[in-house]
């Protein structure tokens, strides 16, 4: 392949890849507030980063970034982007329909914008699933190296959330250059045991869902949850070395292991 990127093919190239291998990465993240310290597309820089690292280091084709995810809370700030959750849903099928009408089997997406496209995307592969036999996966980087997060933290319990120390410290290694960390503060929530949103935090939860005023509120106006000034570039690189170790032996357990009989292709309509 001339390149990782399937946009950057040509369609005999793709041929040629089908012929010896039926896997493909899948990147989706989000444009929302980050903070005054990270840009609106962190989480789509991530996923795109995660991507074609991940497709490098395993000769595995990327298909084009999916830059916009579910993000309605983060409407609360300017810049914000966000699809409906069923938009989301329609998407993906689409793009992954797509990918398995021509010979695809194996689907892996990289969701850079944790819980929040979740839900969609779960219901998208989960119907594909079923339909058509391929075999799909959401790696999302946030699970996939929690790990290795909870043992390079520094934050106190609730340094965990949204524009917080492990996503600051995966910028500061992958692009530094979009970052202010003298705007950077912490904002440590205090709240009842039930509704901790920091999940390095044992203990029972229950779901509430999100809305624009709650969580201007809840961020102090500013976008953080958790803490960000702790964060380093080194323990960027140590969660992003972890997190590719873990996603090539995902890749390569798909490719040996996982034995797909496909039951349905078809064009999306």
């Amino acid at each position: 392949m001339k390149s990782v990127w399937l946009q950057e093919n040509k369609w005999e190239d793709v041929e040629r890849y089908l012929q010896k291998k039926k896997t493909i990465i899948v990147p989706v993240g989000s444009v929302e507030q980050h903070a005054k310290h990270l840009p609106l597309g962190t989480d789509s820089f991530v996923a795109n980063k995660v991507a074609e690292d991940l497709g490098q280091q395993t000769d595995t084709l990327v298909a084009p970034p999916n830059w916009v995810g579910w993000a309605p809370h983060h409407m609360a700030f300017p810049g914000t982007i966000t699809l409906r959750p069923e938009t989301l849903i329609s998407l993906m099928y689409d793009i992954c329909k797509s990918l398995i009408y021509h010979g695809f089997e194996k689907i892996i997406i990289i969701n850079g914008h944790r819980e929040a496209n979740l839900p969609p995307l779960k219901i998208a592969i989960t119907k594909l699933r079923n339909e058509t036999g391929a075999f799909l996966a959401i790696a999302d980087p946030f699970y996939i190296a929690k790990k290795i997060g909870g043992e390079i933290k520094k934050s106190e319990p609730g340094g965990a959330g949204h524009a917080d120390e492990m996503e600051t410290s995966h910028m500061l290694h992958l692009m530094p250059e979009l970052l202010e960390m003298d705007k950077a503060v912490r904002n440590i929530h205090l709240k009842h045991p039930f509704l901790q949103h920091d999940p390095f935090v044992e203990g029972d939860t229950i779901f509430v869902p999100s809305d624009v005023a709650g969580y201007r509120e809840g961020s102090k106006n500013i976008g953080v949850v958790g803490d960000p000034t702790v964060s380093t570039a080194e323990n960027g690189k140590t969660y992003h070395r972890e997190l590719m170790k873990n996603l090539i032996e995902f890749v390569r357990y798909c490719e040996e292991e996982v034995e797909v009989t496909i039951r349905k292709r078809e064009i999306p309509l």
